[in-house]
């Protein structure tokens, strides 16, 4: 296969433009999308655009040169061109639009997932966008294989070819799976035979081989990769053949402590900055018996100061 396009997933409360930095740092990663700014009400400010993805301020790059794309979520077209609309004024580069969304609370009022049970519907927000902003602008949308069903794939993502995208991300789970179960990858290579623009993979990539298979059956060149990348930071770097074997467990934990001080320096709160740094360990500890057993030992502080001592004790033990 040639090389891969490898793009870093949105995680609400984890992948923030410090986590953005830590994980481009090590290589391997295209392209970022940002975590969800929600469009309600009114159009987003430029200020609070910039608090999600201030990457926008500096070229639409992190630190280390990655692309950052904004996602943006929510329904109403005109809502959403004119937040569009103004990104790009403040800075932004790319727009991807979330119709993947699957939590309750959002579907509720008519967001993320809660589209992809009419999609016309999608071609409608992405149409107004695009109209929007220039067409030097890239847009893309990130959505499910479905809201009940993943033979709905093909439909979805000619929805959002018909809307004027660029390029669209499918995750291989529909909406009422949440995240259990597997992603169905051989909907995503439904999908990607039902259209002409570019599909993006996502869901359950967690090593070569699962990227290899997925490529079978897909007919993909492009991964997005979320959880995975929590449970091993290297993955990127792994997947694009710049490191051979993945880290081991001590090297894992170095990079969240440093993580975790990069969050301090930032003047995130030590109880803020333990609470992610224990969600991340836990990602850790279901591929790692040993981070496993440091995870429980450790959990239950809640000050990042106690919780760093802790990792730090049982990694020199």
């Amino acid at each position: 296969m040639t090389a891969p396009i490898l793009l870093l997933a949105p995680m609400q409360g984890i992948t923030d433009s410090i986590f953005r930095e830590a994980l481009t740092q090590l290589g391997g990663i295209d392209t970022c999308v940002s975590v969800y700014a929600r469009v309600s009400h009114l159009p987003l400010p430029a200020h609070s655009l910039l608090r999600i993805c201030p990457e926008m301020a500096t070229g639409g790059r992190t630190r280390h040169g990655t692309a950052v794309v904004l996602q943006l979520l929510g329904s109403d077209p005109s809502l959403m061109a004119e937040t569009a609309r103004r990104a790009v004024d403040a800075g932004a580069m790319g727009i991807d639009l979330n119709f993947g969304c699957p939590v309750s609370r959002v579907n509720r009022h008519d967001g993320g997932a809660a589209l992809l049970e009419e999609p016309r519907r999608i071609t409608r927000v992405i149409r107004a966008v695009r109209d929007a902003v220039p067409s030097s602008i890239a847009l893309s949308a990130k959505v499910r294989a479905g809201w009940s069903r993943t033979d709905e794939a093909p439909a979805i993502a000619q929805a959002v070819e018909q809307g004027g995208a660029g390029w669209l991300t499918m995750h291989g789970r529909t909406r009422k799976q949440l995240y259990e179960g597997k992603a169905d990858w051989e909907a995503i290579g439904k999908a990607r035979r039902a259209v002409t623009i570019p599909v993006v993979a996502n869901g359950d990539i967690r090593s070569v081989e699962d990227m290899t298979r997925c490529a079978e059956q897909t007919g993909c060149e492009r991964f997005m990769i979320g959880r995975g990348a929590l449970a091993k930071p290297e993955l990127f770097r792994w997947l694009k053949g710049l490191s051979e074997v993945p880290w081991q467990p001590r090297h894992r934990l170095a990079w969240l402590v440093s993580y975790g001080d990069a969050c301090v320096a930032k003047g995130l709160g030590e109880r803020t900055v333990a609470g992610r740094a224990k969600a991340i360990l836990r990602h850790m500890s279901e591929v790692n018996d040993c981070i496993y057993d440091i995870f429980i030992r450790q959990r239950q502080h809640d000050s990042w100061l106690e919780l760093r001592q802790g990792i730090l004790q049982d990694t020199s033990a």
